[in-house]
């Protein structure tokens, strides 16, 4: 513009013009979303209790509620009856709850029945641990109760389960063991020299190497098993009926498929390896899960103190008591195994997942 030109007048009002302009409403053609079509379906959605957010579909074959393994609604409470109540649904179409003799009953709306017709909305009190909703619901409400549920349970960012479904799950399946004295195994891992992997390529290659590795191990796990992450670069594995011997080749073949995978960022390799501490619980070693998971840090720790890159177990049937010396170090570990040479001989300890 020639600076002896008078210069463009701009209304004060320029910028609130440009701000409503890009602030109005596009016009699309909308279309209803189709819902009287789609069949509501008969659902029992848990509100408190074991399997909280748990959806189950009822569908035309009868099903058990109880803290057996075996019902098809499995709600691990001591108070619950092993077959306490059964809905099924009637020639009609109506769905109907029964209660099998139960030691501390069925309720439904604050009644106690015997058999009952439900109606969409009804809550469904077993004993006095468990509340359940029963309702209709379309594949959108499914939907969103579901994801409600795998976003309570589950870590964002590995897609296994999280720390507070771990404590359950572990309560759970500690007091069905003792129940049935059968074994139980816990193996506590974490990534070695993590910080360091962080530090030289950055924490999103941090979070790469996290969410590969949890596959993976994911993938050696049996069904039953569960996988969860503890805490930054701490997992834990839940090995059902599982004793001390099948838990330490598991853990073996774990490390060793870690220590041999090719974990890459930006072309370029990430050495990665894990240490391991295992517990099996045994009658008259822990009282409760957190001992459980107390002993397992322990041998966890032992990894750490003796190179990493190795699993260390607690023998089968040996206690120790915890010590603790002056340089805060802990009791002696069962038996040991690692790659030859892996790993340097610092300590690197770790926080305690217990205590």
């Amino acid at each position: 513009m020639n600076k002896d030109s008078p210069e463009m007048a701009i209304p004060d009002h320029a910028e609130e013009l440009d701000t409503e302009d890009m602030d109005k409403t596009i016009s699309k053609g909308v279309k209803p979303i189709e819902l009287d079509r789609e069949e509501r379906l008969a659902s029992l959605v848990v509100l408190s209790g074991p399997q909280t957010g748990r959806i189950f579909r009822i569908g035309d074959q009868p099903m058990l509620i109880g803290r057996s393994k075996g019902c098809h609604i499995y709600l691990p409470e001591e108070g619950i009856s092993r077959h306490h109540a059964q809905v099924e649904r009637e020639e009609s179409g109506d769905v109907s709850l029964s209660d099998l003799r139960s030691t501390n009953g069925t309720f439904v709306n604050g009644q106690q029945i015997e058999r009952q017709k439900l109606n969409d909305g009804d809550k469904i009190q077993i004993a006095s641990t468990a509340l359940l909703k029963f309702t209709y619901q379309d594949s959108i409400e499914e939907f969103f109760y579901q994801n409600q549920y795998e976003q309570a349970t589950r870590d964002c960012l590995t897609d296994v389960h999280n720390k507070r479904h771990f404590q359950a799950k572990l309560r759970e399946e500690f007091a069905y063991s003792l129940r049935h004295d059968e074994p139980l195994s816990l193996i506590i891992f974490d990534i070695d020299h993590f910080k360091r992997i962080n530090d030289t390529h950055g924490h999103q290659a941090g979070d790469l190497v996290l969410s590969q590795l949890a596959r993976m191990v994911h993938r050696n796990l049996r069904q039953e098993d569960l996988i969860a992450r503890y805490g930054g670069e701490e997992f834990v594995i839940i090995l059902r009926n599982q004793g001390e011997k099948g838990a330490f080749a598991t853990a073996e073949r774990i490390r060793r498929e870690v220590e041999a995978a090719s974990f890459r960022w930006q072309e370029k390799r990430i050495p990665v390896t894990i240490s391991l501490g295992i517990a099996t619980l045994v009658q008259g070693i822990c009282h409760d899960p957190s001992e459980l998971v107390q002993l397992a840090d322990e041998q966890l720790y032992h990894a750490k103190r003796n190179g990493r890159n190795r699993s260390v177990d607690a023998s089968l049937g040996f206690t120790k008591k915890r010590t603790r010396s002056g340089s805060g170090g802990r009791s002696g570990s069962g038996s040991t195994s690692s790659s030859k040479g892996a790993g340097d001989s610092t300590s690197e300890g770790g926080e305690p997942l217990a205590g």
